[in-house]
């Protein structure tokens, strides 16, 4: 029988996931809300962004922690991230308190997570994306962010458009937190130690589970190396340089390139298909490069 959450645990979860939330209002507001006090829209799109962003987070973690229930294992409730930069999160963690039964329990709770919080972000962007605004006027000579879509973006977006949104096209503030959450789930799914992709290859694949962890991150941080420091020499800076980076060397700091060990037990169809599923979504929210900063050129 699991236990259910103490109510010191459950305060502290819930006073995090509220920081988190204003984390998350003050960061775009102040840095892609135009950080205007008196502009109601502002403060409005800034609500609806981070009503988004957290419910696709809280999707996310709650995917795990019932799943994981359901198999008879423990983990705590979310702890929420909050940071005074980005997008104001770098999301949440669940700390296990007992080990997974099978390989089966390891492999779908790693994949509710993700697969919870996918079906909140594809549904917001079915709903927000008609709402795209494609005639932006950009001063020649800006210095913008440009932020590449994954392929759901670009599908739904063909779905919901008629083609893919353009590369200056501006969305609305819960389509963006939407792809912040599509960028947050490839990220999550590369099959690294204790992400969730790193569950699900280690319950699909244990044997060699060890070894994609143990040079994936060296890839990240050498090659993001490498490309920061030719970005460097051409007098640019290049942002997925410095993602990819920060990601590998986080990966490495914290230990989650680490799997956690897994029992030796067969593995069901339903399993199988849930890994199937996986791989499809990684292919459908995973971008090489999620962000590239340009000069706006002139229009000829």
């Amino acid at each position: 029988m699991v236990a259910p959450p103490s109510r010191s645990e459950l305060l502290k979860s819930s006073a995090l996931f509220i920081l988190t939330f204003l984390s998350v209002f003050f960061v775009h507001l102040f840095n892609w809300g135009g950080g205007a006090w008196e502009d109601r829209q502002s403060i409005v799109n800034s609500i609806l962004f981070a009503s988004a962003l957290m419910g696709i987070l809280l999707a996310h973690e709650l995917g795990h922690w019932v799943v994981a229930r359901r198999h008879g294992f423990e983990q705590s409730l979310p702890i929420f991230l909050p940071v005074p930069f980005g997008f104001g999160t770098m999301g949440a963690i669940i700390r296990l308190k007992s080990m997974p039964r099978s390989r089966a329990a390891l492999l779908e709770m790693g994949a509710a997570g993700p697969l919870a919080g996918a079906v909140v972000s594809f549904i917001i962007l079915l709903f927000t994306l008609p709402y795209t605004r494609e005639d932006v006027a950009i001063p020649e000579g800006t210095l913008v962010t440009i932020f590449n879509d994954p392929l759901i973006v670009k599908i739904l977006g063909t779905l919901v458009l008629g083609h893919p949104p353009g590369r200056y096209s501006e969305f609305h503030p819960a389509a963006l937190a939407a792809w912040v959450g599509c960028f947050l789930t490839g990220i999550n799914l590369l099959p690294i130690g204790q992400l969730d992709g790193g569950h699900v290859l280690n319950g699909r694949f244990p044997k060699i589970a060890h070894r994609f962890s143990r040079w994936i991150p060296v890839a990240m941080i050498s090659l993001g190396l490498a490309w920061g420091l030719f970005s460097l020499a051409q007098g640019d800076v290049a942002p997925g340089a410095v993602s990819w980076f920060m990601w590998g060397m986080v990966i490495r700091f914290v230990g989650a390139d680490r799997p956690i060990p897994v029992p030796e037990t067969g593995l069901g169809t339903r399993a199988k298909w849930v890994a199937f599923l996986i791989l499809l979504l990684f292919v459908l929210t995973f971008m090489p490069v999620p962000m590239e900063v340009e000069t706006v050129p002139k229009l000829p």
